[in-house]
């Protein structure tokens, strides 16, 4: 059992429990009261020791792998995604998994996506109704759950593609949920005859593995083809030893891929959209930009400024608030001795505020990203290290795609008196009652 006195001081369990729903109001105030670091305990989960200092940020992400496990500090996204995947794997098998998928990511694969989420993003905004209020957040959901279905799954099939629609629909409903958050803690995942929130997704889940070991079984079977969705990315590939991924693997890296990739690309986009929407010379300016595009395919290379506007969203309000290594033996980050035991934590939303990396670090202003390239410790929403996100590239590409639809078809203005606020979306940071907007004018696509 890891000895309190030795960790940096922080909030009792009840301060803490704001965490959840005031992320960000809560990571200020204990910043305010502590400082750089501070503990967070919650029951059933190894002390998190949160941080802001560069030096220890810099050196969590480039420590040893076998003393920083990323995987094990991720344990508590496994309620919904498959332990097997790569972001709950540590040491060698998450460097072997890491470099099987990498070739499905990969940079240049996006152009290949661009053109189906315009086209997805297209049909969205067609449906958002004219002149009455609606949840501009939600909107966000469908077209990155499309994307999902299209660019990760690739279904032909009608009727299986819209029973893994429904069956996905439900899972995320329960990981949004606030029992869906207590199911980070392993204490609460309690089947109780599958009346419990825990037992729903046990019986989801084995409804999931029929969908999607069938459609595996079916792709196998026809050996591939030349098809670029991702599932069909993945069937062919092979390790160094010229071995396939397994039914399960399969199976658990694209529950990770939808689970993690949909909620938090959503959020992102919001997070724009609230930006723009608070800003009428930043969107202005967006707008003109892609405007100037004129038959060229949005992608974040192309559209500097869009990409430098998503950025500083990211800065200011991060989907997720930090990541988390445990580690395995002792160690020294940024000067300082933790034990074994205690997960060191990142705090991405803190970092991102800090006066000695961002001046003036309150004010929106994407120019900053137009003069430099900032990295870690300065900006890192995606993570850092050899944990960074394997679909960064997919997520920024994405964002920059249906930023520039909705720049290029819609005027929007936010409901009457609202400001964003952050509050929990399944595993994301979303602005609160889903960010509610006016559609004022549409344009043909």
């Amino acid at each position: 059992m890891t000895g309190s006195a030795s960790l940096p001081a922080g909030p009792g369990l009840l301060a803490a429990l704001e965490f959840a729903p005031r992320p960000f109001a809560f990571l200020d105030r204990c910043a305010a009261r502590w400082g750089d670091w501070f503990t967070l305990r919650f029951p059933g989960v190894v002390p998190l020791v949160f941080t802001s200092d560069p030096a220890a940020i810099r050196d969590a992400f480039a420590g040893d792998p076998d003393v920083l496990h990323a995987g094990e500090g991720n344990a508590p996204l496994g309620a919904f995604m498959g332990g097997s995947s790569v972001l709950f794997l540590d040491g060698a098998s998450h460097l072997a998994r890491r470099r099987l998928l990498l070739p499905a990511f990969h940079g240049d694969r996006m152009h290949a996506y661009g053109d189906a989420i315009a086209e997805i993003a297209d049909r969205a905004i067609d449906a958002w109704p004219l002149g009455t209020p609606f949840r501009l957040h939600d909107g966000f959901r469908e077209i990155a759950f499309e994307v999902i279905l299209r660019t990760i799954f690739g279904f032909d099939h009608a009727v299986e593609r819209q029973r893994l629609r429904a069956l996905l629909a439900r899972l995320f409903a329960i990981q949004r949920s606030p029992a869906g958050t207590l199911l980070g803690i392993p204490a609460f995942r309690v089947e109780l005859a599958g009346l419990a929130p825990w037992g729903r997704v046990v019986r989801l889940r084995r409804e999931l593995d029929r969908v999607l070991f069938a459609e595996i079984a079916r792709r196998r079977a026809r050996d591939g083809g030349d098809r670029s969705d991702v599932l069909s990315l993945l069937l062919a590939a092979r390790d160094d030893g010229g071995r396939a991924l397994s039914d399960e693997e399969l199976r658990d890296e694209l529950l990770t891929l939808v689970l993690a990739g949909h909620e938090t690309t959503a959020a992102a986009l919001a997070w724009v959209a609230d930006a723009l929407l608070d800003r009428r010379q930043v969107e202005e300016r967006a707008r003109t930009e892609v405007a100037s595009l004129g038959d060229d395919r949005p992608s974040p290379a192309l559209l500097p400024y869009l990409d430098a506007v998503a950025k500083e969203a990211s800065r200011l309000a991060p989907v997720v608030p930090n990541v988390a290594r445990v580690l395995k033996a002792p160690a020294a980050l940024g000067g300082r001795e933790l034990p074994a035991g205690v997960a060191i934590a990142p705090c991405i939303y803190l970092a991102h505020r800090r006066a000695d990396l961002w001046p003036d670090p309150e004010r929106f202003d994407p120019d900053r990203f137009l003069a430099a390239r900032p990295a870690p410790p300065a900006f890192f929403p995606f993570g850092g290290g050899a944990r960074r996100c394997i679909g960064a590239a997919f997520a920024s590409h994405e964002i920059a795609v249906v930023a520039a639809r909705m720049l290029a078809r819609t005027r929007l203005e936010r409901a009457p008196g609202y400001r964003a606020r952050a509050v929990r979306s399944g595993i994301a940071l979303a602005p609160a009652r889903g960010l509610p907007v006016r559609l004022v004018a549409r344009y043909p696509a």
